[in-house]
């Protein structure tokens, strides 16, 4: 999955969302809302046997992550709470534990596939 078409495409998400400007930076949307500074990750895995794998990032001030999960059918795009996205940058979470953190609750299936 290409970095930076993901992050385009989620950026306009959250613009039309929230309604804030976002600054493009793939893999990363900041911005501020709501008077607070934000910084989202934008990544795609697969899950392995329902379990994310940890996150690893260079930088650690990361207020949200929007994960698109390749290998899930259906809704397979979704933002996650503070307290999950840091769970994540420090663990591998359950597919069960990342559902209970979910804060975008809107049913989003993201294509993955390119059309000839």
């Amino acid at each position: 999955m290409n970095s930076t078409l993901l992050t385009k495409s989620v950026g306009a998400l959250v613009k039309l969302e929230w309604g804030v400007e976002i600054s493009f930076d793939p893999p990363f949307l900041t911005g501020t809302n709501k008077g607070k500074p934000f910084k989202i990750y934008c990544g795609a895995v697969e899950h392995v046997d329902g379990v994310i794998p940890q996150i690893h990032l260079m930088t650690q001030d990361v207020t949200n992550i929007i994960l698109l999960i390749l290998n899930k059918t259906g809704n397979n795009l979704v933002m996650l709470s503070n307290k999950t996205t840091w769970k994540l940058l420090t663990q591998d979470v359950s597919m069960r534990e990342l559902a209970n953190g979910i804060i975008y609750k809107n049913e989003i299936e993201y294509a993955t596939h390119t059309i000839s």
